[in-house]
């Protein structure tokens, strides 16, 4: 599968700090993200974290968060307080669940509708998932994926800018540390194609307007000659 790669070699986070929202979904993972935000706020980002219903069930620590971002952690509506307009968007740990409902539109939860209506938005997203492996041999799960990257989500799986699952786990052992640091260059790599992407539509949609501006501006200046010259005649 296609993971989402950098349009330049010269993209850079530094060059891009604004508001970051996370969202935390219920994975295993979830312990560490004080790991991930560790290094989202070291960029300079200013780090919003949402967390969803599971996350909050299986032990998601909000005051740890709370006390790191320096914010608010949203787990509903009820926070009002909270003025979500990101700049990008990172889910993380993203479950299987989180990226199924997302691909097909369902907005059951808070978080599930804010990321709905960031697709829609245009919103840069990225997604670094927390799966098995076996999620990946359903061809539904492999379209949902598909479809979601058609709409510009930057969903890491596979390549070597993405993971790739197994179906280890911790009642066999030491399971393999999740890889936060991917995080950080494909922020870099998404908004850089959100922008490139923006500035061609922007073209498409100026450039047709640029040319009738111009016939227009063209004629009307070769009325104005023409009349003159007739004044000249007579």
């Amino acid at each position: 599968m296609d993971d989402c790669k950098p349009r330049h070699s010269g993209s850079t986070v530094a060059s891009m700090p604004g508001e970051l929202l996370l969202v935390i979904c219920g994975a295993g993972p979830l312990k560490d993200v004080t790991t991930l935000i560790s290094q989202v706020l070291a960029r300079g980002w200013n780090v919003q974290a949402m967390a969803t219903p599971s996350a909050v069930v299986i032990g998601f620590d909000v005051e740890a968060v709370k006390k790191q971002t320096g914010r608010l952690v949203v787990t509903s509506p009820a926070v009002r307080r909270i003025t979500l307009s990101p700049d990008v968007i990172l889910v993380a740990p993203a479950t299987a669940n989180t990226i199924t409902k997302l691909a097909l539109d369902i907005r059951d939860t808070y978080a599930s509708s804010v990321l709905g209506q960031a697709v829609a938005a245009r919103t840069p997203v990225v997604i670094l998932p927390s799966i098995k492996k076996v999620d990946l041999e359903r061809e539904v799960f492999r379209n949902y994926i598909k479809s979601l990257r058609r709409e510009g989500v930057c969903l890491l799986i596979g390549g070597p800018n993405g993971i790739h699952p197994t179906n280890a786990s911790t009642k066999d052992g030491p399971v393999p540390p999740f890889p936060w640091h991917l995080a950080m260059p494909a922020i870099a790599a998404c908004i850089d194609a959100h922008e490139r992407d923006t500035s061609v539509l922007q073209m498409k949609i100026v450039s047709p307007w640029t040319a009738v501006v111009l016939t227009t501006a063209i004629l009307i200046l070769t009325g104005y000659w023409k009349c003159g010259a007739k004044f000249k005649e007579t």
